[in-house]
């Protein structure tokens, strides 16, 4: 009779969770074990800071799938720490989507691939299939790791589970049945003022999460927040967000024309261009028009850089000065003045702000 295997002295215990896959009729027990403490680095040399200030910080757009949190930031990787990723949205898997889910008709086409419900075999439950083809794995990979790493939070769409074939990928995500806030917009048009601050308040909730968790969106627009059937704010679409911690820089032109922050346009940004962002997307919430247009790109471009927003024009009568300040300051363009999430939640309850502006003289 062979022996049993002795426990090695120290060694951590390993994790387990019982949950239910895919509303499969058993419950099914999945492992994990925490991340084995690295040791310390030793500590650079006035030589190696000073060629890292040269270089400005600039790290990857994706930097690797560690989990590790930045030293000053707890709170990053959270969901790593104390839970496990589920094994059915991890790569590499050899099941079938057809084992286990339905394809059934589009109901979204993307830059990068489309959007198919999909009905669950087990149970009959209904999910959104997102098909990318495997020409672009990179970044299939980073989008997945980067939703693992966000899971948990109600703000952000979950997925649920990752397939592929020789052609395609398949991640299997909640189906928001509210369908997309620019398909709302298009519908009603300009939003009332207590509408439009229940959306961006909901957005900077998850856009704050994001943030803290080390990472940037870089596409915030109404096609990539869905809502659910009571209306509330889904965050969907990391194909172009990437992973940073404090401090770090990022480069390369990323999101869509009306939307880039001015700084994406002239060098290294953080993670306020996604503030940028949500101020163009509350004047459209507002106003029904996009604040910086163009005839071409570069014109649209030339605008977001230089055009200064007339709040006195006549389209601007009917916002209150509250609404009008609160857009100042998330289209600021010099970034250490622009808002974070945090504080437009808590300088602007419910979208106004409602606390004293800076004492005069003040840099912002």
């Amino acid at each position: 009779m062979d022996s049993l295997p002795r426990k090695r002295k120290g060694a951590r215990a390993a994790c387990s969770m019982a949950g239910s896959r895919h509303d499969a009729p058993a419950a099914r027990k999945r492992t994990c074990r925490e991340p084995k403490p690295r040791p310390e680095k030793k500590k650079p040399s006035s030589a190696d800071e000073g060629s890292a200030s040269a270089r400005g910080g600039v790290v990857m757009t994706a930097p690797p799938a560690s989990g590790r949190a930045a030293p000053d930031s707890p709170g990053r990787g959270l969901k790593r720490k104390l839970g496990c990723i589920d094994s059915a949205t991890r790569m590499g898997r050899k099941k079938r989507l057809e084992s286990e889910y339905e394809l059934g008709a589009e109901i979204g086409q993307g830059k990068f691939g489309s959007v198919r419900i999909c009905r669950a075999k087990v149970g009959g439950d209904e999910f959104a299939c997102k098909e990318l083809p495997k020409n672009g794995e990179e970044t299939v990979h980073r989008e997945v790791e980067i939703m693992q790493h966000l899971s948990g939070h109600p703000g952000v769409v979950t997925l649920r589970a990752v397939f592929e074939d020789a052609d395609k990928f398949y991640l299997v995500m909640e189906l928001c049945s509210g369908g997309r806030l620019l398909d709302e917009i298009a519908r009603e048009g300009k939003f009332s003022e207590q509408r439009a601050a229940i959306v961006i308040k909901d957005l900077m909730a998850v856009l704050k999460y994001c943030h803290e968790m080390g990472v940037v969106h870089r596409d915030v627009k109404p096609e990539n927040i869905l809502l659910t059937k009571a209306g509330k704010v889904k965050l969907a679409d990391f194909g172009l967000a990437a992973r940073v911690t404090n401090g770090q820089k990022m480069f390369g032109v990323a999101g869509s024309p009306a939307y880039v922050a001015p700084e994406v346009l002239s060098g290294s940004y953080s993670e306020k261009v996604d503030i940028w962002g949500a101020g163009v997307l509350l004047h459209v919430l507002l106003l029904g028009s996009l604040p910086f247009q163009g005839g071409s790109l570069d014109a649209v471009f030339e605008s977001i850089k230089t055009l200064e927003l007339d709040f006195s024009s006549t389209p601007w009568e009917s916002i209150s000065v509250l609404g009008r300040d609160l857009i100042g300051r998330m289209l600021n363009r010099d970034v250490s003045c622009r808002m974070t999430a945090d504080e437009v939640l808590s300088r602007s309850p419910m979208g106004r702000i409602l606390h004293r502006m800076p004492p005069e003289g003040g840099s912002c």
